[in-house]
Protein backbone atom coordinates (compact mmCIF):
# COMPACT_ATOMS: atom_id res chain seq x y z
CA UNK A 1 0.00 0.00 0.00
CA UNK A 2 1.06 3.20 -0.97
CA UNK A 3 1.88 6.20 1.85
CA UNK A 4 1.15 9.56 1.28
CA UNK A 5 2.76 12.14 3.15
CA UNK A 6 2.08 15.59 3.10
CA UNK A 7 4.66 18.49 4.21
CA UNK A 8 4.47 22.61 4.35
CA UNK A 9 7.80 24.26 4.40
CA UNK A 10 7.77 27.87 6.07
CA UNK A 11 10.33 29.80 4.77
CA UNK A 12 11.41 33.05 5.78
CA UNK A 13 13.00 36.01 3.36
CA UNK A 14 12.37 39.47 1.85
CA UNK A 15 15.47 39.32 0.21
CA UNK A 16 14.78 36.16 -2.38
CA UNK A 17 10.98 36.40 -2.60
CA UNK A 18 9.04 36.88 -6.31
CA UNK A 19 6.40 38.42 -4.21
CA UNK A 20 7.53 41.61 -3.07
CA UNK A 21 6.14 43.94 -0.19
CA UNK A 22 6.19 47.55 0.75
CA UNK A 23 6.27 49.26 2.97
CA UNK A 24 7.82 47.04 5.37
CA UNK A 25 6.65 49.63 8.46
CA UNK A 26 2.87 50.69 8.33
CA UNK A 27 2.07 53.39 10.20
CA UNK A 28 -1.30 54.84 11.47
CA UNK A 29 -2.32 56.89 14.70
CA UNK A 30 -5.17 58.20 16.34
CA UNK A 31 -6.33 60.93 13.93
CA UNK A 32 -5.52 58.28 11.13
CA UNK A 33 -6.48 54.69 11.58
CA UNK A 34 -5.81 54.00 8.17
CA UNK A 35 -3.31 52.41 6.38
CA UNK A 36 -2.24 50.54 3.26
CA UNK A 37 0.56 47.37 1.96
CA UNK A 38 1.18 46.15 -1.10
CA UNK A 39 1.88 42.86 -2.16
CA UNK A 40 3.39 42.08 -5.77
CA UNK A 41 3.33 39.00 -7.64
CA UNK A 42 6.57 39.15 -9.62
CA UNK A 43 7.14 35.67 -11.02
CA UNK A 44 5.74 33.52 -13.52
CA UNK A 45 2.73 31.78 -11.35
CA UNK A 46 0.18 31.89 -9.74
CA UNK A 47 0.00 32.63 -5.86
CA UNK A 48 -1.94 32.28 -2.99
CA UNK A 49 -1.68 35.48 -0.16
CA UNK A 50 -2.74 35.41 3.36
CA UNK A 51 -2.26 38.35 5.82
CA UNK A 52 -2.18 37.88 9.68
CA UNK A 53 -0.94 39.46 12.80
CA UNK A 54 0.74 38.53 15.79
CA UNK A 55 2.65 40.02 18.49
CA UNK A 56 5.84 40.13 18.45
CA UNK A 57 10.08 41.95 18.96
CA UNK A 58 13.44 41.81 18.72
CA UNK A 59 15.16 40.29 21.94
CA UNK A 60 18.35 38.98 22.97
CA UNK A 61 19.96 36.40 25.20
CA UNK A 62 22.48 37.08 28.40
CA UNK A 63 25.38 36.23 25.48
CA UNK A 64 23.97 39.26 22.95
CA UNK A 65 22.34 36.90 20.61
CA UNK A 66 19.46 37.97 18.87
CA UNK A 67 16.07 36.68 18.07
CA UNK A 68 12.85 37.41 17.48
CA UNK A 69 10.16 36.62 20.31
CA UNK A 70 6.64 36.07 19.41
CA UNK A 71 3.39 36.26 21.87
CA UNK A 72 0.46 34.32 20.15
CA UNK A 73 -1.46 35.68 23.37
CA UNK A 74 0.09 38.96 24.90
CA UNK A 75 -1.38 39.94 27.68
CA UNK A 76 -3.28 43.26 28.23
CA UNK A 77 -0.34 45.01 29.35
CA UNK A 78 1.89 44.35 26.28
CA UNK A 79 1.34 47.45 23.61
CA UNK A 80 -0.37 44.95 21.34
CA UNK A 81 -2.65 45.59 18.40
CA UNK A 82 -2.52 42.11 17.28
CA UNK A 83 -6.54 41.64 18.01
CA UNK A 84 -7.65 45.37 16.84
CA UNK A 85 -6.26 45.50 13.40
CA UNK A 86 -7.69 44.34 9.97
CA UNK A 87 -6.64 43.94 6.98
CA UNK A 88 -9.20 43.91 3.13
CA UNK A 89 -8.95 41.48 1.88
CA UNK A 90 -6.92 39.44 4.29
CA UNK A 91 -6.99 36.38 1.29
CA UNK A 92 -6.37 36.85 -2.09
CA UNK A 93 -4.99 35.01 -5.38
CA UNK A 94 -2.23 37.44 -7.40
CA UNK A 95 -1.39 35.86 -11.30
CA UNK A 96 1.77 36.88 -12.69
CA UNK A 97 2.64 40.55 -12.67
CA UNK A 98 -0.75 41.45 -10.46
CA UNK A 99 -0.81 43.97 -7.79
CA UNK A 100 -3.05 44.06 -4.78
CA UNK A 101 -3.52 46.85 -2.31
CA UNK A 102 -4.08 46.03 1.54
CA UNK A 103 -6.19 48.69 3.61
CA UNK A 104 -5.61 48.33 7.25
CA UNK A 105 -7.67 49.94 9.72
CA UNK A 106 -7.33 49.44 13.90
CA UNK A 107 -10.21 49.63 16.29
CA UNK A 108 -8.70 49.56 20.01
CA UNK A 109 -10.80 48.58 22.75
CA UNK A 110 -11.27 51.25 25.53
CA UNK A 111 -8.59 54.05 26.44
CA UNK A 112 -4.74 53.76 25.71
CA UNK A 113 -1.98 55.68 27.16
CA UNK A 114 0.09 57.78 24.98
CA UNK A 115 2.98 55.73 23.28
CA UNK A 116 3.34 53.82 20.58
CA UNK A 117 1.62 49.78 19.95
CA UNK A 118 2.35 47.59 17.65
CA UNK A 119 2.43 44.39 15.47
CA UNK A 120 4.09 41.89 13.21
CA UNK A 121 2.03 41.75 9.97
CA UNK A 122 2.59 38.01 8.14
CA UNK A 123 2.61 37.62 4.32
CA UNK A 124 2.19 34.33 3.51
CA UNK A 125 2.77 33.23 -0.08
CA UNK A 126 1.85 30.00 -1.40
CA UNK A 127 2.01 28.65 -5.25
CA UNK A 128 -1.11 27.70 -6.44
CA UNK A 129 0.82 25.13 -8.74
CA UNK A 130 0.28 21.39 -7.03
CA UNK A 131 2.66 20.33 -4.09
CA UNK A 132 6.04 18.79 -5.25
CA UNK A 133 5.95 15.03 -5.50
CA UNK A 134 8.77 12.68 -3.88
CA UNK A 135 8.48 9.44 -4.19
CA UNK A 136 10.44 6.42 -2.21
CA UNK A 137 9.46 2.72 -2.05
CA UNK A 138 5.93 3.09 -1.65
CA UNK A 139 5.94 6.63 -0.15
CA UNK A 140 4.80 9.15 -1.84
CA UNK A 141 5.48 12.86 -0.01
CA UNK A 142 3.87 15.75 -1.57
CA UNK A 143 5.72 19.32 -0.43
CA UNK A 144 4.33 22.88 -0.25
CA UNK A 145 6.25 25.77 -0.13
CA UNK A 146 4.88 28.65 2.37
CA UNK A 147 7.05 31.50 2.37
CA UNK A 148 6.21 34.14 5.37
CA UNK A 149 7.66 37.75 5.05
CA UNK A 150 7.23 39.53 8.46
CA UNK A 151 6.96 43.39 8.39
CA UNK A 152 5.42 45.99 11.47
CA UNK A 153 2.31 47.67 11.88
CA UNK A 154 2.53 51.15 14.08
CA UNK A 155 0.22 52.85 16.22
CA UNK A 156 0.38 56.12 18.06
CA UNK A 157 -1.47 57.61 20.56
CA UNK A 158 -1.16 61.54 21.58
CA UNK A 159 2.75 61.69 22.71
CA UNK A 160 5.66 59.59 22.08
CA UNK A 161 8.19 59.83 23.93
CA UNK A 162 12.01 57.38 23.91
CA UNK A 163 15.13 57.46 24.60
CA UNK A 164 18.06 55.13 25.66
CA UNK A 165 20.81 54.45 28.13
CA UNK A 166 23.71 52.80 27.36
CA UNK A 167 25.88 50.82 30.36
CA UNK A 168 28.14 47.97 31.04
CA UNK A 169 30.42 48.30 27.77
CA UNK A 170 33.07 45.23 27.62
CA UNK A 171 34.90 43.83 25.24
CA UNK A 172 35.93 39.99 25.12
CA UNK A 173 37.63 37.59 22.93
CA UNK A 174 36.91 34.41 21.19
CA UNK A 175 39.05 32.41 18.56
CA UNK A 176 37.65 34.49 16.10
CA UNK A 177 36.30 37.62 16.90
CA UNK A 178 36.65 40.51 19.34
CA UNK A 179 33.23 41.08 20.95
CA UNK A 180 32.23 44.09 22.30
CA UNK A 181 29.03 43.61 24.85
CA UNK A 182 26.97 46.59 25.96
CA UNK A 183 23.78 47.21 27.83
CA UNK A 184 21.18 48.84 25.78
CA UNK A 185 18.00 50.08 28.31
CA UNK A 186 14.75 51.82 26.85
CA UNK A 187 13.47 54.67 28.21
CA UNK A 188 9.71 56.67 27.63
CA UNK A 189 6.76 54.90 26.15
CA UNK A 190 7.83 54.17 22.52
CA UNK A 191 10.32 52.08 20.43
CA UNK A 192 13.74 53.19 19.45
CA UNK A 193 14.83 53.21 15.94
CA UNK A 194 18.35 53.98 14.58
CA UNK A 195 21.46 53.68 12.97
CA UNK A 196 24.45 51.76 15.09
CA UNK A 197 27.87 52.41 13.88
CA UNK A 198 30.89 50.84 16.11
CA UNK A 199 34.50 51.36 15.35
CA UNK A 200 37.59 50.19 16.72
CA UNK A 201 40.61 52.58 16.84
CA UNK A 202 44.60 51.91 17.31
CA UNK A 203 46.74 53.47 19.45
CA UNK A 204 47.15 56.05 16.61
CA UNK A 205 43.60 57.35 15.90
CA UNK A 206 43.25 55.22 13.08
CA UNK A 207 40.44 53.44 12.66
CA UNK A 208 41.19 49.57 11.80
CA UNK A 209 37.19 47.71 11.85
CA UNK A 210 33.80 49.48 11.38
CA UNK A 211 30.32 47.63 12.00
CA UNK A 212 27.10 49.36 10.50
CA UNK A 213 23.39 48.32 11.58
CA UNK A 214 20.09 49.80 11.75
CA UNK A 215 19.06 48.71 15.77
CA UNK A 216 15.24 48.33 17.19
CA UNK A 217 15.40 49.07 20.74
CA UNK A 218 11.42 48.05 22.02
CA UNK A 219 12.54 46.77 25.04
CA UNK A 220 15.84 46.69 27.09
CA UNK A 221 18.50 44.22 25.30
CA UNK A 222 22.34 43.01 25.88
CA UNK A 223 24.15 43.94 22.30
CA UNK A 224 26.61 42.02 20.88
CA UNK A 225 28.94 43.23 18.32
CA UNK A 226 31.80 41.16 16.35
CA UNK A 227 35.01 42.08 14.79
CA UNK A 228 37.42 39.37 12.98
CA UNK A 229 40.34 38.88 14.65
CA UNK A 230 42.57 39.21 11.59
CA UNK A 231 42.10 42.83 11.51
CA UNK A 232 44.18 43.26 15.24
CA UNK A 233 47.53 43.29 15.90
CA UNK A 234 48.74 43.03 19.48
CA UNK A 235 48.55 47.06 21.09
CA UNK A 236 45.98 49.17 22.47
CA UNK A 237 43.14 50.07 21.06
CA UNK A 238 39.49 52.45 21.81
CA UNK A 239 36.06 51.02 20.69
CA UNK A 240 33.24 53.45 20.08
CA UNK A 241 29.42 52.95 19.81
CA UNK A 242 27.60 55.31 18.75
CA UNK A 243 23.36 55.36 17.58
CA UNK A 244 21.66 57.65 15.73
CA UNK A 245 17.72 58.44 15.51
CA UNK A 246 16.62 56.77 12.43
CA UNK A 247 12.60 55.64 12.22
CA UNK A 248 13.28 55.72 8.24
CA UNK A 249 11.13 56.75 5.49
CA UNK A 250 7.97 55.12 6.53
CA UNK A 251 7.25 56.58 9.65
CA UNK A 252 6.61 60.47 9.51
CA UNK A 253 9.51 62.03 11.51
CA UNK A 254 7.50 64.64 12.61
CA UNK A 255 5.49 62.00 15.17
CA UNK A 256 8.46 61.26 17.69
CA UNK A 257 10.63 63.36 18.65
CA UNK A 258 13.18 61.56 20.92
CA UNK A 259 15.02 63.40 24.23
CA UNK A 260 18.13 62.79 22.16
CA UNK A 261 19.09 62.25 18.61
CA UNK A 262 22.52 60.41 19.03
CA UNK A 263 24.49 58.24 21.90
CA UNK A 264 28.07 57.92 22.37
CA UNK A 265 29.95 55.16 24.42
CA UNK A 266 33.77 54.92 24.39
CA UNK A 267 35.70 51.92 26.20
CA UNK A 268 39.70 51.46 25.84
CA UNK A 269 41.19 47.97 26.10
CA UNK A 270 44.28 46.24 25.10
CA UNK A 271 44.78 43.06 22.90
CA UNK A 272 45.20 40.42 23.47
CA UNK A 273 42.47 40.46 25.70
CA UNK A 274 43.27 39.20 29.42
CA UNK A 275 41.47 36.19 30.25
Amino acid sequence: MKKYIFIILFISSSVYSQVIISPYIVYMDKKDRFGTFLVQNKSLEEYEINISFVFGYPTTDSLGSGTMKYIENPADSLPSIAKWVRAFPKSFVLVPEQKQIVRMTVRPQGILEPGTYWTRMVTSSTPKAPPVDTLEEGISAKIRFVLNQVTTVVYRVETATTSLELENMDVKSDSANLQMFIDINREGNSAYFGDMIARIFNEYGDTVAVDESFIQVYYDMKKRIDFPLDSLAAGKYKVELEILFNEKEDIPKSRLVPDKYSYKKELEFIYPIQK
